[in-house]
């Protein structure tokens, strides 16, 4: 398994078609351009996105926003 992390600027379009069907496989949706649409409002929101395949497959998927922890005071 191959694990990379992207920020929405490093995102190709294939990139998004294949977030985009998994979501929609997930969502129960399908390849549909509501779920498209979705996808890309979703990836831009996000700082991060972290992306998992397998033999080059998308397998699962992360979006990151914000800290993840904060400094105590």
């Amino acid at each position: 398994m191959r694990i990379t992390t992207k920020t929405p600027e490093q995102f190709t379009k294939g990139d998004v078609d294949q977030l985009a069907y998994l979501a929609g496989i997930g969502f129960g949706q399908g390849d549909s351009a509501q779920m498209r649409e979705d996808t890309e409002n979703h990836i831009h929101a996000a700082d991060m996105v972290q992306l998992a395949h397998v033999r080059e497959e998308l397998m699962a998927f992360s979006m990151i926003r914000g800290c993840l922890w904060r400094a105590c005071a």
